[in-house]
Protein backbone atom coordinates (compact mmCIF):
# COMPACT_ATOMS: atom_id res chain seq x y z
CA UNK A 1 0.00 0.00 0.00
CA UNK A 2 1.18 3.78 -0.93
CA UNK A 3 1.41 6.35 1.52
CA UNK A 4 -1.57 7.81 0.09
CA UNK A 5 -3.28 4.91 1.56
CA UNK A 6 -3.66 3.35 -2.13
CA UNK A 7 -3.16 -0.64 -3.00
CA UNK A 8 0.10 -1.07 -5.27
CA UNK A 9 -0.07 -3.12 -8.34
CA UNK A 10 1.25 -5.95 -6.95
CA UNK A 11 -1.23 -5.88 -3.78
CA UNK A 12 -3.93 -6.15 -6.35
CA UNK A 13 -1.91 -8.60 -8.05
CA UNK A 14 -1.79 -10.57 -5.52
CA UNK A 15 -5.85 -10.31 -4.40
CA UNK A 16 -6.54 -11.59 -8.19
CA UNK A 17 -4.45 -14.49 -7.49
CA UNK A 18 -6.08 -15.89 -4.32
CA UNK A 19 -9.35 -14.95 -5.76
CA UNK A 20 -8.83 -16.95 -8.47
CA UNK A 21 -7.30 -19.88 -6.84
CA UNK A 22 -8.31 -19.77 -3.10
CA UNK A 23 -6.63 -21.24 0.14
CA UNK A 24 -3.36 -20.65 -2.04
CA UNK A 25 0.15 -20.05 -0.10
CA UNK A 26 2.25 -17.53 -0.72
CA UNK A 27 4.94 -19.05 -2.17
CA UNK A 28 2.30 -20.92 -5.08
CA UNK A 29 1.13 -17.17 -5.43
CA UNK A 30 4.47 -15.88 -6.14
CA UNK A 31 5.55 -18.67 -8.39
CA UNK A 32 2.04 -17.73 -10.15
CA UNK A 33 3.35 -13.97 -10.06
CA UNK A 34 6.89 -14.87 -11.11
CA UNK A 35 7.80 -13.36 -7.83
CA UNK A 36 9.24 -14.52 -4.50
CA UNK A 37 6.93 -15.15 -1.21
CA UNK A 38 9.48 -12.84 0.05
CA UNK A 39 8.07 -9.70 -1.44
CA UNK A 40 5.21 -10.94 -1.44
CA UNK A 41 4.85 -10.93 2.41
CA UNK A 42 4.17 -7.16 2.83
CA UNK A 43 1.01 -7.14 0.00
CA UNK A 44 -0.34 -9.95 2.14
CA UNK A 45 0.03 -8.57 5.42
CA UNK A 46 -1.49 -5.33 3.99
CA UNK A 47 -4.85 -7.20 2.22
CA UNK A 48 -5.02 -9.03 5.91
CA UNK A 49 -5.12 -5.45 7.78
CA UNK A 50 -7.96 -4.01 5.69
CA UNK A 51 -9.71 -7.29 5.51
CA UNK A 52 -9.62 -8.45 1.56
CA UNK A 53 -7.81 -11.76 2.62
CA UNK A 54 -8.05 -14.02 5.34
CA UNK A 55 -6.28 -17.39 6.68
CA UNK A 56 -7.10 -19.80 8.93
CA UNK A 57 -3.75 -21.60 9.33
CA UNK A 58 -1.49 -18.71 8.66
CA UNK A 59 -0.43 -20.06 5.56
CA UNK A 60 -2.88 -20.43 2.94
CA UNK A 61 -5.12 -17.58 2.18
CA UNK A 62 -7.93 -16.72 0.35
CA UNK A 63 -9.46 -13.93 -1.27
CA UNK A 64 -12.91 -11.73 0.76
CA UNK A 65 -15.51 -10.22 -0.50
CA UNK A 66 -14.79 -6.49 -0.83
CA UNK A 67 -18.34 -5.90 0.97
CA UNK A 68 -17.96 -8.07 3.31
CA UNK A 69 -14.29 -6.68 4.36
CA UNK A 70 -15.40 -3.06 4.11
CA UNK A 71 -18.21 -3.37 6.65
CA UNK A 72 -15.88 -5.92 8.82
CA UNK A 73 -12.87 -3.38 8.92
CA UNK A 74 -14.72 -0.24 8.33
CA UNK A 75 -17.76 -0.61 10.66
CA UNK A 76 -16.66 0.36 14.24
CA UNK A 77 -14.46 3.36 12.52
CA UNK A 78 -17.86 4.57 10.87
CA UNK A 79 -19.51 4.43 13.79
CA UNK A 80 -17.08 6.47 15.85
CA UNK A 81 -17.10 9.20 13.12
CA UNK A 82 -21.11 9.51 13.30
CA UNK A 83 -20.67 9.40 16.77
CA UNK A 84 -18.45 12.34 16.67
CA UNK A 85 -20.23 13.97 14.30
CA UNK A 86 -23.62 13.73 16.28
CA UNK A 87 -21.30 15.55 19.00
CA UNK A 88 -19.80 18.39 16.56
CA UNK A 89 -23.24 19.05 15.30
CA UNK A 90 -25.06 18.90 18.91
CA UNK A 91 -22.06 21.92 19.74
CA UNK A 92 -22.29 23.56 16.60
CA UNK A 93 -26.31 23.88 17.61
CA UNK A 94 -25.72 24.63 21.45
CA UNK A 95 -22.97 27.28 20.15
CA UNK A 96 -25.63 29.01 17.31
CA UNK A 97 -28.34 28.95 20.04
CA UNK A 98 -27.03 31.96 21.56
CA UNK A 99 -26.19 34.04 18.81
CA UNK A 100 -29.79 35.99 19.12
CA UNK A 101 -28.47 36.64 22.66
CA UNK A 102 -25.20 38.14 21.68
CA UNK A 103 -26.73 40.04 18.84
CA UNK A 104 -29.59 41.68 21.36
CA UNK A 105 -26.83 42.73 23.66
CA UNK A 106 -24.91 44.67 20.84
CA UNK A 107 -28.06 46.51 19.43
CA UNK A 108 -29.15 47.62 23.30
CA UNK A 109 -25.35 48.93 22.86
CA UNK A 110 -25.54 50.49 19.82
CA UNK A 111 -28.74 52.38 20.53
CA UNK A 112 -27.09 53.43 23.76
CA UNK A 113 -23.59 54.77 23.29
CA UNK A 114 -22.27 56.07 20.36
CA UNK A 115 -18.62 55.70 20.98
CA UNK A 116 -17.46 52.51 22.59
CA UNK A 117 -14.05 51.86 23.57
CA UNK A 118 -13.49 48.19 24.04
CA UNK A 119 -10.21 47.13 25.90
CA UNK A 120 -9.95 43.53 26.62
CA UNK A 121 -8.44 41.16 23.59
CA UNK A 122 -11.30 38.51 23.80
CA UNK A 123 -13.66 41.12 23.62
CA UNK A 124 -11.86 43.28 20.69
CA UNK A 125 -12.34 39.71 18.48
CA UNK A 126 -16.12 38.68 19.60
CA UNK A 127 -15.74 42.73 18.50
CA UNK A 128 -14.45 42.25 15.22
CA UNK A 129 -16.37 39.06 14.23
CA UNK A 130 -19.73 40.20 15.19
CA UNK A 131 -19.02 42.92 12.24
CA UNK A 132 -18.02 40.26 10.10
CA UNK A 133 -20.53 38.50 10.06
CA UNK A 134 -23.07 41.73 10.70
CA UNK A 135 -21.67 43.63 7.71
CA UNK A 136 -24.53 43.62 4.76
CA UNK A 137 -22.98 45.27 1.65
CA UNK A 138 -19.09 47.23 2.15
CA UNK A 139 -15.99 47.13 4.29
CA UNK A 140 -13.56 50.41 3.84
CA UNK A 141 -10.37 49.73 5.52
CA UNK A 142 -7.13 51.80 5.99
CA UNK A 143 -3.88 50.65 7.32
CA UNK A 144 -0.95 52.86 7.19
CA UNK A 145 2.87 51.27 7.92
CA UNK A 146 4.45 47.98 6.44
CA UNK A 147 1.50 46.09 6.30
CA UNK A 148 -0.23 43.42 8.83
CA UNK A 149 1.13 43.52 12.37
CA UNK A 150 0.55 40.80 14.96
CA UNK A 151 -2.35 42.88 15.74
CA UNK A 152 -3.87 43.04 12.54
CA UNK A 153 -4.18 39.27 11.79
CA UNK A 154 -6.55 39.46 15.00
CA UNK A 155 -9.05 41.38 11.62
CA UNK A 156 -8.05 38.20 9.12
CA UNK A 157 -10.48 36.02 10.25
CA UNK A 158 -12.96 38.67 9.84
CA UNK A 159 -11.59 39.64 6.42
CA UNK A 160 -11.68 36.51 4.91
CA UNK A 161 -15.15 35.65 6.10
CA UNK A 162 -16.61 38.53 4.84
CA UNK A 163 -15.03 38.27 1.35
CA UNK A 164 -16.29 34.91 1.03
CA UNK A 165 -20.31 36.20 1.41
CA UNK A 166 -19.45 38.32 -0.89
CA UNK A 167 -19.30 41.77 1.07
CA UNK A 168 -17.59 44.58 -1.38
CA UNK A 169 -13.73 45.05 0.18
CA UNK A 170 -11.64 48.22 -0.52
CA UNK A 171 -8.19 48.45 1.87
CA UNK A 172 -5.67 51.27 1.62
CA UNK A 173 -2.13 50.36 1.94
CA UNK A 174 1.20 52.36 1.94
CA UNK A 175 3.79 51.76 -0.49
CA UNK A 176 6.03 50.70 1.62
CA UNK A 177 3.90 47.73 2.85
CA UNK A 178 5.40 46.25 -0.81
CA UNK A 179 8.97 46.06 0.61
CA UNK A 180 7.86 43.75 3.23
CA UNK A 181 7.28 39.92 1.60
CA UNK A 182 4.83 38.77 4.19
CA UNK A 183 2.61 41.73 3.74
CA UNK A 184 2.79 41.38 -0.34
CA UNK A 185 1.92 37.68 0.09
CA UNK A 186 -1.31 38.88 2.71
CA UNK A 187 -2.84 41.42 0.00
CA UNK A 188 -2.12 39.33 -2.61
CA UNK A 189 -3.82 36.46 -0.62
CA UNK A 190 -6.96 38.74 -0.20
CA UNK A 191 -6.85 40.07 -3.75
CA UNK A 192 -7.17 36.64 -4.67
CA UNK A 193 -10.29 36.29 -2.39
CA UNK A 194 -11.97 39.43 -4.16
CA UNK A 195 -10.83 42.75 -2.27
CA UNK A 196 -9.78 45.76 -4.27
CA UNK A 197 -6.59 46.85 -2.88
CA UNK A 198 -4.75 49.97 -3.59
CA UNK A 199 -2.10 52.17 -1.95
CA UNK A 200 -0.78 55.43 -1.31
CA UNK A 201 2.70 57.02 -0.06
CA UNK A 202 0.85 57.67 3.35
CA UNK A 203 -2.72 57.22 4.63
CA UNK A 204 -3.66 58.31 8.33
CA UNK A 205 -4.61 55.75 11.17
CA UNK A 206 -5.65 52.12 11.38
CA UNK A 207 -9.68 52.33 10.55
CA UNK A 208 -12.95 49.76 9.20
CA UNK A 209 -15.96 51.01 8.14
CA UNK A 210 -18.80 48.59 8.39
CA UNK A 211 -21.45 49.28 5.51
CA UNK A 212 -21.07 53.31 6.78
CA UNK A 213 -22.40 53.13 9.53
CA UNK A 214 -19.97 51.66 12.36
CA UNK A 215 -16.60 53.05 12.39
CA UNK A 216 -13.60 50.65 14.02
CA UNK A 217 -10.63 52.35 15.01
CA UNK A 218 -7.50 50.69 16.64
CA UNK A 219 -5.18 51.83 19.07
CA UNK A 220 -1.80 53.24 16.93
CA UNK A 221 0.51 50.32 17.36
CA UNK A 222 3.32 52.87 18.98
CA UNK A 223 0.70 53.60 21.78
CA UNK A 224 0.68 52.03 25.32
CA UNK A 225 -2.19 49.18 25.79
CA UNK A 226 -4.09 48.19 23.26
CA UNK A 227 -8.16 48.98 22.65
CA UNK A 228 -10.71 49.50 20.05
CA UNK A 229 -12.91 52.55 19.32
CA UNK A 230 -16.61 51.57 18.11
CA UNK A 231 -17.86 54.52 16.68
CA UNK A 232 -21.38 55.01 15.78
CA UNK A 233 -21.71 58.65 15.62
CA UNK A 234 -23.43 59.25 11.86
CA UNK A 235 -21.05 62.23 11.80
CA UNK A 236 -18.26 61.03 12.58
CA UNK A 237 -18.28 57.76 10.23
CA UNK A 238 -19.74 59.86 7.35
CA UNK A 239 -16.55 62.26 7.95
CA UNK A 240 -14.23 58.96 7.98
CA UNK A 241 -16.03 57.75 4.78
CA UNK A 242 -15.23 61.18 3.02
CA UNK A 243 -11.51 60.72 4.51
CA UNK A 244 -11.06 57.38 2.72
CA UNK A 245 -12.44 58.25 -0.46
CA UNK A 246 -10.81 61.40 -1.32
CA UNK A 247 -7.51 58.69 -0.40
CA UNK A 248 -9.02 56.35 -2.64
CA UNK A 249 -9.09 58.27 -5.66
CA UNK A 250 -5.53 59.28 -5.16
CA UNK A 251 -4.01 56.32 -4.57
CA UNK A 252 -3.09 53.27 -7.17
CA UNK A 253 -4.12 49.69 -7.76
CA UNK A 254 -2.22 47.07 -6.27
CA UNK A 255 -1.84 45.10 -9.60
CA UNK A 256 -0.46 48.28 -11.55
CA UNK A 257 2.41 48.71 -8.80
CA UNK A 258 3.19 45.19 -8.29
CA UNK A 259 3.64 45.11 -12.14
CA UNK A 260 5.24 48.64 -12.69
CA UNK A 261 6.78 49.37 -9.32
CA UNK A 262 10.18 47.50 -8.53
CA UNK A 263 10.10 45.82 -4.94
CA UNK A 264 13.07 46.70 -2.96
CA UNK A 265 14.44 43.22 -1.96
CA UNK A 266 14.96 42.87 1.96
CA UNK A 267 18.82 42.74 2.85
CA UNK A 268 19.31 42.55 6.38
CA UNK A 269 23.30 42.94 8.26
CA UNK A 270 23.69 38.91 7.42
CA UNK A 271 22.61 39.66 4.58
CA UNK A 272 24.79 42.46 3.00
CA UNK A 273 27.81 40.67 4.94
CA UNK A 274 27.23 37.20 2.88
CA UNK A 275 27.09 39.82 -0.10
CA UNK A 276 30.29 41.76 0.52
CA UNK A 277 31.95 38.37 1.15
CA UNK A 278 30.40 36.49 -2.50
CA UNK A 279 31.69 39.71 -3.76
CA UNK A 280 35.68 39.31 -2.51
CA UNK A 281 35.36 35.29 -4.20
CA UNK A 282 34.78 34.05 -0.62
CA UNK A 283 33.07 30.47 -0.72
CA UNK A 284 30.73 29.09 1.64
CA UNK A 285 32.63 27.01 4.17
CA UNK A 286 34.31 30.51 4.87
CA UNK A 287 31.73 32.80 4.45
CA UNK A 288 30.44 30.43 7.19
CA UNK A 289 33.12 30.50 9.56
CA UNK A 290 33.62 33.98 8.93
CA UNK A 291 29.92 35.08 10.19
CA UNK A 292 29.39 32.22 12.58
CA UNK A 293 26.20 30.55 10.76
CA UNK A 294 25.72 27.45 9.09
CA UNK A 295 26.61 26.72 5.56
CA UNK A 296 22.79 25.69 5.17
CA UNK A 297 21.74 29.47 6.32
CA UNK A 298 24.52 31.11 4.61
CA UNK A 299 23.21 29.07 1.18
CA UNK A 300 19.61 30.02 2.32
CA UNK A 301 20.18 33.84 2.63
CA UNK A 302 22.02 33.40 -0.93
CA UNK A 303 18.78 31.65 -2.51
CA UNK A 304 16.41 33.89 -0.76
CA UNK A 305 18.35 37.05 -2.21
CA UNK A 306 18.70 35.36 -5.95
CA UNK A 307 15.01 34.80 -5.86
CA UNK A 308 13.99 38.26 -4.90
CA UNK A 309 16.16 40.05 -7.07
CA UNK A 310 14.85 37.77 -9.79
CA UNK A 311 19.21 36.21 -10.38
CA UNK A 312 19.93 32.97 -12.21
CA UNK A 313 22.93 32.65 -11.08
CA UNK A 314 25.18 33.95 -8.44
CA UNK A 315 26.96 35.98 -10.26
CA UNK A 316 24.10 37.55 -11.70
CA UNK A 317 22.93 38.08 -7.76
CA UNK A 318 26.43 39.88 -7.63
CA UNK A 319 26.07 42.38 -10.56
CA UNK A 320 22.43 43.42 -9.51
CA UNK A 321 23.61 43.40 -5.99
CA UNK A 322 26.32 46.43 -7.11
CA UNK A 323 23.91 47.93 -8.84
CA UNK A 324 21.34 48.40 -6.29
CA UNK A 325 24.08 49.38 -4.06
CA UNK A 326 24.11 46.76 -1.59
CA UNK A 327 27.98 46.50 -1.64
CA UNK A 328 28.55 50.11 -1.25
CA UNK A 329 26.64 50.07 1.97
CA UNK A 330 28.90 50.44 5.39
CA UNK A 331 29.02 47.70 7.64
CA UNK A 332 27.57 48.36 11.29
CA UNK A 333 30.20 49.65 13.85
Amino acid sequence: MTEGGELTDLDIALYRELLAHPESSLSQAAAALTTTPDDLDKPAATLQEIGLIATTDGEHYTAVNPSLAEMSSLGSEELELNARRVAVEARRAAIRRVIPDWDDVVRNRTTQTSVEVVRDPEARRNVLMHYAEQCRFEVLSVAPGRGPTKIDTQTRTANLYSLGRGVVTRALYQHIALRDRSARSYLRDLAVHGARIRLAPTVPGRSIVVDREVALLPAPPNEPGSWLAVVREPNVVAWIVSTFEQLWADASPLDELLDQQHIEPEVDETRLAILRLMSDGEKDEAISRRLSISVRTCRRHIADYMAQVGATSRFQAGVIASRNGHLDIPPPP
